[in-house]
């Protein structure tokens, strides 16, 4: 104001005037008061833009504090896959390392092109990465994540990308270190492992008297046709006819008797074989050979009722079977105390719905509900010297298997267990 006002009484008719002349204000008066509002709402527009640029550069800081604080390497692109803004470089090591996360996001850098370039250089096992950019980043998906094995041995990094809700599109990326979560699930895998083993070994341990009672059928009969092959060649002339059949039948109860090695074998196996696929009905008729002699051992009829057609599945075969085995043995456990002539058990496969049912049933004494509320804990048993880990153990190995266990009384008498895999 103290600049305007010489220059209004220079340029006005107020600087001519006679002495008499109205007074500046009353002559000028509007003149003034819009210099004056001019002036304020200059003032108060200059203090609005001000604190408006204060409020963006503290917003500004606290997204970057944001993506400072998360963890991993996390950065917000553009439609195109360029990096718009990047966590800092303290954060981004956490992610893929010091190397590969700078040249991931840094600001103005396609993002989408680094993975590609990472990937065909093998320093990402896998490409699905890149794949996962391109569709978010196009809209085809909105959200996803993918692991890949890192630069390093044994280390693991997972990508997540979620699209941008904004009329230009765009993406934010995160990428962590996966390794100590897929370190501590491998450990857990191998204690499963080891569990299942042991109650394999145990398992296995408690048919001892069944198996040494089938190899002794067919040891028997061997060392009998051999006897009676010598005494044949000892005939003159020698009845080969007759000769050769009690060799062929030598070489039949040694095949028989080496399958029945060939599958104890197989349970004692302590690695996880890989998942392969498998006629389930085979399965269950393994295992229903090898406890079929204790089953008579213990005056229990063991009843198959398999489907006509083959059930495929895919999965590890030994820990199936480790799975029927388990329930088979339970089942004969439960009938035990029945009287004779009442000791049943049916082992019944179907299909239905794309999934691989099996169903053991029995006629035991059956679950109280304590027991049916706790059949599946670990430690939990309602046998005087069971271990309490074979159904705990079997739902394991059903749910890496994708599969379901659950139990349920009979309308008589007894119990029925139910499992489910999808088939292949």
């Amino acid at each position: 104001m103290s600049v305007l006002l010489p220059w209004l009484m220079a340029t006005t008719p107020f600087a001519t005037a006679a002495p008499g002349a109205p007074e500046l204000w009353e002559r000028y008066s509007w003149v003034v008061l819009a210099v004056v509002v001019a002036g304020l709402l200059q003032a108060a527009l200059i203090v609005a833009l001000l604190l408006e640029r204060r409020r963006r550069l503290g917003a500004q800081r606290l997204n970057l504090s944001v993506l400072d604080s998360l963890p991993g390497a996390v950065a917000i692109l553009d439609r195109d896959g360029a990096v718009l803004r990047a966590s800092a470089p303290s954060a981004q090591r956490e992610g893929l390392g010091a190397l590969s996360t700078q040249r991931l996001v840094v600001p103005g850098r396609a993002y989408l092109q680094a993975l590609q370039k990472l990937a065909l250089s093998g320093e990402l096992e896998s490409t699905g990465v890149a794949t996962l950019l391109d569709q978010v980043l196009s809209g085809r998906v909105e959200e996803g994540m993918v692991e890949f094995r890192g630069p390093r041995a044994d280390t693991w990094f997972e990508l997540r990308a979620r699209r941008l809700e904004l009329p230009g599109g765009g993406a934010v990326v995160t990428v962590v270190d996966a390794t100590p979560r897929r370190r501590a699930e491998l450990e857990a895998r191998r204690a499963r492992d080891e569990r299942a083993h042991m109650e394999r070994v145990a398992a296995v341990g408690e048919l001892g008297a069944s198996i040494a009672h089938e190899l002794n059928q067919p040891l028997s009969a061997i060392r009998t046709n051999a006897e009676t092959a010598l005494r044949l060649l000892q005939r003159t002339p020698a009845d080969l006819t007759l000769l050769r059949e009690v060799l062929e039948d030598i070489v039949a109860d040694d095949q028989r008797a080496g399958e029945i090695i060939r599958r104890t074998r197989a349970l004692l196996k302590k690695d996880q074989g890989p998942f392969t696929s498998h006629d389930f009905n085979e399965l269950v008729r393994q295992v229903a050979q090898l406890v079929g002699n204790d089953a008579q051992l213990r005056g229990a009829t063991l009843t198959l009722q398999l489907a006509d057609t083959p059930l495929p599945v895919n999965g590890d075969g030994v820990q199936l079977q480790q799975v029927v085995l388990n329930l088979i043995m339970n089942a004969l456990d439960a009938v035990s105390p029945c009287p004779p002539g009442e000791r049943q058990v049916w082992v019944r496969t179907q299909r239905t719905d794309g999934r691989v049912e099996l169903a053991v049933e029995d006629t035991g004494v059956g679950l109280s509900p304590e027991a049916q509320k706790r059949l599946f804990e670990p430690f939990f048993t309602t046998k005087a010297t069971g271990l309490g880990m074979g159904l705990s153990i079997s739902r394991s190995i059903l749910e890496v298997h994708q599969g379901r266990l659950q139990a349920e009384p009979r309308t008589d008498r007894g119990t029925r267990f139910r499992c489910s895999l999808p088939a292949a």
